[in-house]
């Protein structure tokens, strides 16, 4: 059973010799009780920190994908992806086998496959529509052909004419073999003459990722990732490390409240455990194991304010 947020503090108030907390007085806790907290989840940020492919902080993404848009971003609190595992998930109804993508780099990209973005007009619907519609109310119409074919999700519509500045009319639903479908606001309308289905995945400078060729349809795309764990919170918050390794982290959260108590030689003696038990970690968690490490998103930390004896409300 993973040790809690409560259990792991009082471990660390214990080798103090302090008055350890309780479930009931844990959102309240105060001087060094409060220290023994920021410092659990200090210590576990230096932890992840340190490794990026723990495999207990493993994760599948797996992504709709919108006809039309080139590029997507990575899920929230996202650490690194391994691109060499997208792949476009197998689908009768779609017609795809199921891909696995390739990488290709940024700079190939721009030099020889950036076109494709030329090729794409987009906009937002601006008000829901049922499925029986035949006009379709947009933000904007403009580099719109004046008469073709959009795509809002997975349904393809023609239309015969743009009534206005934000309008296509004349709309026959669910054309070419499509279900017509009600579509919310806020979602994205496309005209494009290519795409297809991706074989091709890019990282992008801002840690996200571009497909090409952009997809046509709603293929879904998977590919795993290693996270960024959220901060331990409430008193029964779990973390993602092992109980074997709990007390790694209680090392170094120890170190981290024997240092702000200014007790250097204890500070030195728990640090050196905490690093040494990271090492530990990763021979036997990532060595033995062949991750590959195709992209690091940094996140950065800061020691300032996690021995702050702010009081908890």
């Amino acid at each position: 059973m993973a040790q809690t947020f409560l259990s792991l503090s009082n471990s660390v108030l214990a080798r103090m010799n302090e008055v350890q907390l309780t479930s009931a007085d844990f959102a309240s806790a105060r001087g060094i009780q409060i220290q023994a907290k920021n410092a659990i989840n200090e210590a576990i940020r230096y932890i992840n920190q340190r490794e990026f492919s723990y495999p207990f902080n493993h994760a599948t993404n797996t992504e709709t994908l919108v006809p039309g848009t080139v590029k997507y971003t990575v899920p929230t609190s996202t650490k690194h992806v391994d691109y060499n595992t997208a792949r476009i998930v197998k689908n009768a109804t779609l017609g795809t086998s199921g891909v696995n993508l390739s990488t290709l780099s940024y700079n190939e990209y721009i030099a020889n496959n950036v076109e494709q973005e030329d090729d794409i007009e987009t906009t937002t619907t601006s008000t829901t529509h049922t499925d029986s519609v035949t006009t379709i109310t947009v933000t904007s119409t403009s580099g719109f052909s004046a008469t073709g074919t959009i795509h809002i999700g997975s349904e393809k519509i023609t239309y015969t004419a743009i009534g206005s500045s934000t309008t296509f009319t004349g709309c026959t639903r669910g054309a070419n073999s499509t279900t017509a479908a009600t579509i919310a606001s806020g979602v994205q309308v496309a005209q494009f003459d290519n795409g297809g289905v991706p074989s091709h995945i890019v990282r992008t400078l801002d840690n996200n990722y571009i497909l090409y060729p952009f997809p046509n349809k709603e293929y879904s795309l998977k590919f795993d990732y290693f996270t960024f764990p959220a901060d331990l919170s409430a008193h029964g918050d779990t973390t993602t490390i092992p109980d074997r390794f709990a007390p790694t982290a209680i090392d170094g959260a120890t170190a981290y409240v024997y240092q702000y108590r200014g007790e250097i030689e204890q500070y030195q003696l728990n640090f050196a455990r905490f690093e040494q038990g990271i090492k530990n970690m990763q021979t036997l968690l990532v060595n033995k194991y062949e991750y590959v490490r195709s992209t690091v998103i940094l996140k950065p930390t800061s020691m300032a304010g996690y021995f702050s004896t702010e009081t908890t409300t």
